[in-house]
């Protein structure tokens, strides 16, 4: 039996974890595993310290480790006395664990302009995208104004738009994904989607229109839950703290080979909404 220990584990995992429950393996990577929960994936391992949500995040040296013992665990369960998840090869002991939120609450009213500029600034507009041209670029197509338009319009037209985004293009989360969870990040802080928008964009989740680690994500993103670097980047705006800005957009930059990329391309649509209706 192989003992691990979790450096850090999401707050919404614990509250989800069943002791009368099996958690079976849904696929595995070099940098980790997830596993099938009610509603969502729980992510195990170490990819460049990334906090992700519904995620326990081991140490690097204990990686290989994990990895080798993962193809032979079967499914996991959980000890809620003992704080353990385990296989009947390896337990991972969330005991003294550090917990991390990666909750978004949800603004009722617009946050100052003066941060959104900021990161509108520091973006790298020629930064290429998953979509195979640059954001500047990208944000000038008939697709995205299309998309803005069904922002504020009824849910039918919305979800036949937002069915040219979901599962669009290639990867385990496609660009199209990825560029949506950018505009419903902004929408947590600075409300940009309309209620007919986000009942579509919900209601076409689930139902095999792209991957099921993208269908977790938005899941998650939809109840307001985004990686870490996403919510320290929230709290970076509101506090109009530049520094951090950049920060977080190098950070997010990383996740996977153009998801970070593709996500900010969505945040910077989000702004540049905003903009376009603060001249109006």
């Amino acid at each position: 039996m192989i003992r691990l220990s979790g450096q850090m584990a999401a707050s919404e995992l614990l509250e989800t974890l069943n002791q009368w429950d099996t958690y079976r393996i849904h696929s595995q990577f070099e940098s980790g595993c997830n596993l099938v929960l009610p509603s969502s994936l729980c992510f195990i391992g170490n990819k460049n310290n990334a906090l992700v949500p519904y995620g326990i995040l081991l140490n690097k040296e204990d990686l290989p480790v994990f990895l080798a013992q993962v193809s032979f665990s079967g499914c996991f369960r959980w000890d809620g006395r003992n704080k353990v998840l385990y296989s009947d090869f390896t337990e991972i002991s969330l005991k003294d664990t550090r917990i991390y939120s990666s909750f978004i609450e949800k603004k009722a009213y617009p946050i100052d302009w003066e941060g959104l500029e900021m990161f509108e600034k520091l973006i790298d507009w020629e930064l290429p995208t998953g979509f195979g041209e640059s954001i500047s670029s990208l944000l000038m197509t008939k697709e995205v104004e299309e998309l803005y338009q069904a922002f504020t319009g009824f849910r039918e037209e919305a979800e036949k738009i937002i069915t040219k985004w979901i599962g669009r293009g290639m990867g385990l989360t496609p660009s199209g994904d990825d560029f949506l969870m950018g505009l419903l990040f902004i929408d947590r802080i600075y409300p940009i989607l309309g209620e007919p928008f986000l009942s579509g964009l919900k209601a076409l989740t689930g139902h095999g229109y792209t991957t099921d680690i993208s269908e977790h994500y938005y899941h998650c993103a939809l109840a307001g839950r985004f990686h870490y670097a996403a919510v320290g980047l929230s709290d970076a705006l509101i506090q109009k703290n530049s520094l951090l800005i950049g920060r977080y957009i190098d950070e997010i930059k990383m996740i996977g080979s153009t998801s970070g990329c593709d996500m900010i391309s969505g945040m910077a649509a989000g702004v540049r909404f905003i903009k376009s209706k603060a001249k109006i």
